[in-house]
């Protein structure tokens, strides 16, 4: 049997209507019904688009682990990558993949935060790679062109459309 929630606007009502926009548990008098559900008052009220980039806090948490696990997983495919012809190309498809992989682990908002993320995510095992030419001050422009174009792939695919 499913959980008996309270109202978010009245605290002592039990429902088990929740809004379809933001999940809240909202009550029989609160809800209003809408062309796509139940909706809360205050979702209600919003015109269309208005929730775009709005990211709730469970979203948040699985942008920043999909984007660790992106960073993560990316380091060997990054060192396959350098040995493979045509990297920038290779590399754009594979920051535009990364960047689709966090935009829908996050709930498909693209928030500016999904969008640092997926960039990040996808810069970081390039920078890994390139530590130790950065280091040593050898770095070339055209070991950093592919970090870029994955970087701007993986951002791109978290716009907004």
């Amino acid at each position: 049997m499913a959980e008996v929630k309270h109202c978010y606007r009245h605290p002592r009502r039990e429902t088990r209507v929740s809004c379809a926009t933001c999940e809240r548990p909202i009550c029989t008098e609160c809800m209003v019904q809408t062309d796509v559900g139940i909706k809360c008052p205050d979702d209600a009220r919003l015109p269309r688009g208005a929730r775009a980039g709005v990211m709730k806090p469970r979203q948040v948490a699985l942008t920043l682990l999909a984007g660790l696990g992106v960073a993560l997983v990316g380091i060997p495919i990054v060192y396959v990558i350098f040995n493979l012809p045509f990297q920038w190309l290779i590399s754009a498809a594979a920051g535009y993949g990364a960047g689709t992989l966090i935009n829908r682990a996050g709930g498909r908002n693209g928030g500016p935060l999904a969008i640092a993320v997926s960039v990040l995510a996808a810069a970081v095992p390039f920078l890994v790679w390139l530590a130790p030419s950065i280091l040593a001050g050898t770095v070339g422009a055209f070991s950093i062109i592919p970090m870029l174009f994955a970087a701007v792939a993986a951002g791109l695919a978290n716009r907004q459309n």
